[in-house]
């Protein structure tokens, strides 16, 4: 068995593993719901045991095919467990109302009344979801606990290098180990932060079979294609997923998509936002909860208001200019959880861990979130959105614009007063932070349907829960 073969099989077979378990998983559902509707529907005919056993098999057979097809056996551990169950959802249905149409039309009869079927797929749907959504979880779980990690190498010792390791160390549930860099040989190390050099770059190929590696990815200081093609070169031939930072990164990230031009790939800059959930499913899910959930914190707000008031002297609302979509100004409000005119000395800076403006009330309100609680105002009139980019205000915007020249990219949208960035990373404490996040809004704003939306609410319901906010 050649090293490189028996190095494919040491980062394939716990995919396989996973998969196969997947699969097991979503054949107990399957088989609980023949049992519960299939089977229960010829309760007292005389059955036979292998045809009963075909009917089970065929079923499994067409799911796992279905599912495979959608990519649901994935061992990767940051899927969407959400996406997944949607994704089985709509392509089963699907399935049924094809399998149905196909009964009445009398080219491929079913074994089972309509009805039956259709119960049959609710129950199967249910059962897959549950227990889908607990595998994810688990596998999710054992990634924090560091079980199950892929081995990562960085091919560069430089500021790109040290921005992927801050990245990887930031967020465990990518699921990456982190094992080290390798150094490029024409490349300054002056600036490099971390110390686990494990060579350069003429050893690629043999530090990623002797070190197992999965991942490698690739973080030049220069991005010439022809530094790229030389590095590709020193890794050819090994088995293992090979990623690269792109240039451009800080300028255009999460604003370019992928098109095809009669097969001629094309990078497509300032895609079109203007879809039909973002001119009114948004604005409409917007209502739906907003207005119900403005009147279910009515009493918390006369609790919350009577705590502000004893806490600390001045105003319970606090008020602001904000910037919102297509750079229209508006006033935003937020329970008051600083001192009165906090910023008065300081003028406009944002707020630290420790920041002693911030009153005892404040600093509980803030942890749970609740001091966001007015800016439902603020999305019944229109101004703002549950889910989207926090605004800012015009004084800080104006040195945002200066230090990165594509965020007026944000004000394509309504902000929110909660977003992808928010539940990705703490508040805002200096100018850095502000840079992290806009990889997560331009994100969003690219990305942006009602399955993210979605999730994003239910991040932000744990995170109020949990009391996990700052």
């Amino acid at each position: 068995m050649t090293s490189e073969f028996a190095h494919t099989l040491r980062i394939r077979i716990p995919k396989w593993v996973i998969s196969w378990a997947l699969f097991i998983s979503d054949t107990f559902a399957g088989a609980l719901a023949f049992y519960l509707v299939l089977l229960a529907s010829h309760m007292g005919q005389d059955l036979h045991i292998i045809h009963v056993g075909q009917n089970f098999i065929v079923i499994t057979v067409i799911w796992a095919c279905l599912f495979f097809t959608l990519g649901l056996y994935k061992a990767t551990s940051d899927i969407s467990r959400f996406g997944e169950i949607q994704q089985a959802t709509v392509a089963s249905f699907s399935c049924i109302v094809l399998l149905i149409f196909l009964n009445a039309v009398k080219i491929m009869p079913l074994p089972y009344e309509p009805n039956i079927v259709l119960n049959y797929w609710l129950l199967f749907i249910l059962c897959f979801s549950i227990v889908r959504f607990a595998a994810r979880s688990l596998q999710k779980a054992m990634i924090r606990k560091g079980i199950g990690l892929e081995k990562m190498i960085i091919v560069g010792c430089n500021p790109r290098g040290n921005k992927v390791a801050k990245d990887v160390q930031k967020h465990p549930d990518f699921g990456y180990d982190l094992v080290g860099f390798v150094q490029i040989l024409d490349e300054d190390e002056n600036q490099f932060e971390y110390g686990n050099i494990l060579g350069t770059e003429a050893d690629l190929k043999n530090i990623i079979i002797e070190n197992q590696i999965a991942h490698v990815v690739l973080a030049p200081q220069r991005s010439d294609h022809t530094r790229l093609m030389s590095l590709l070169t020193q890794a050819n031939g090994a088995p293992t997923a090979i990623k690269i930072v792109p240039d451009l990164y800080e300028a255009i990230s999460g604003m370019a998509r992928t098109q095809q031009l009669y097969g001629l790939p094309l990078i497509q800059v300032n895609p079109e936002l203007n879809t039909l959930y973002n001119r009114h499913g948004k604005r409409l899910l917007d209502l739906i909860i907003a207005i119900p959930a403005f009147i279910l914190f009515l009493p918390f707000w006369a609790v919350i208001s009577l705590a502000i008031r004893l806490d600390s002297k001045g105003s319970v609302l606090y008020k602001q200019l904000r910037v919102g979509q297509k750079h229209k100004q508006f006033t935003i409000y937020k329970f008051r959880s600083m001192v009165q005119d906090a910023e008065t000395d300081t003028g406009p800076v944002w707020a630290s861990e420790d920041d002693n403006r911030i009153t005892r009330i404040g600093r509980w309100l803030r942890r749970f979130r609740l001091d966001e609680i007015p800016q439902l105002i603020n999305v019944i009139k229109g101004e703002m959105s549950l889910i989207g980019p926090r605004p800012e205000r015009p004084s800080i915007i104006e040195r945002l614009i200066q230090e990165y020249p594509f965020y007026y990219r944000r004000h394509s949208v309504r902000p929110g007063i909660t977003g992808w960035a928010q539940i990705k990373n703490p508040y805002d404490q200096r100018i850095e932070d502000v840079r992290e996040k806009l990889k997560y809004d331009f994100f969003y704003i690219e990305s942006l349907t009602l399955n993210l939306d979605i999730k994003i609410l239910l991040n932000t319901a744990w995170v109020m829960l949990s009391g996990k906010g700052r």
